[in-house]
């Protein structure tokens, strides 16, 4: 059974951020928009090729492909070598037209969890670090550090749980603002201040010494991971 899936772009030009492409069986290309040249995914951006990447649905699941496009192509932060084929998981993050290793557009890879019949293999996918501190009861939307419940808030909560699916891989600020303010128009409107401030709250509930954090870690230029 083929899977629900869409991108949905969450940096570019104001033309397209917002902007929802349902995915299907056919492939389709993905390029800068331009006079005479009609991409199935179309972005105004310069620095993205008229044919740019591919995205096509193989063997149960959905590829993302550079198609030797001029400033390249990323995956999650790993950039594609031209012709090269990598498989999309939900939230993957695809960034076009990268100037100074920074994607330009940004677009978010999203799909049902439960429409999909087929197993991939494990060696194929990045696995998700273990942590031995955390456990988080889904149904109750309950945190433990420690073996010990944590009072968190709705924001808190959301930044703790896509932290823990993550865990062991770095999360831009980006990713951070899809997840926990998902309700933004502008994601350019979620203010570092804000983020941080999210962050602060958060060490300070499961860090042993918030001031020095070993649990929630930053990647100066990069982002934070959980480890």
């Amino acid at each position: 059974m083929l899977r629900m899936a869409y991108l949905i772009v969450e940096k570019g030009s104001n033309k397209d951020i917002g902007k929802r492409h349902p995915l299907g069986e056919t492939a389709i290309i993905i390029g800068r928009a331009s006079s005479g040249n009609n991409p199935g995914i179309a972005v105004h951006d310069d620095f993205v090729s008229r044919q740019h990447a591919e995205i096509a649905y193989e063997q149960y699941r959905y590829m993302l492909r550079d198609l030797g496009s001029t400033n390249g192509t990323q995956l999650d932060g790993r950039r594609l070598a031209p012709g090269n084929s990598l498989p999309l998981m939900h939230n993957s993050v695809i960034g076009l037209g990268i100037n100074r290793e920074e994607a330009r557009v940004v677009l978010r890879f999203k799909e049902s969890p439960t429409t999909s019949t087929a197993r991939i293999d494990i060696n194929e996918v990045e696995r998700t670090e273990p942590v031995d501190w955390l456990r988080i009861d889904e149904k109750k939307r309950e945190v433990y550090a420690d073996g010990k419940v944590l009072s968190l808030s709705k924001k808190e909560y959301q930044l703790m749980y896509f932290l823990s699916n993550r865990a062991g891989k770095v999360c831009s600020r980006d990713d951070i603002i899809a997840e926990v303010w998902p309700e933004a128009a502008d994601p350019g409107g979620v203010s570092d201040a804000a983020i941080d401030q999210l962050i602060h709250r958060l060490r300070v509930k499961i860090e042993p010494d918030p001031l020095h954090p070993v649990r929630l870690v930053s990647r100066k230029g990069f982002g934070y991971l959980l480890v």
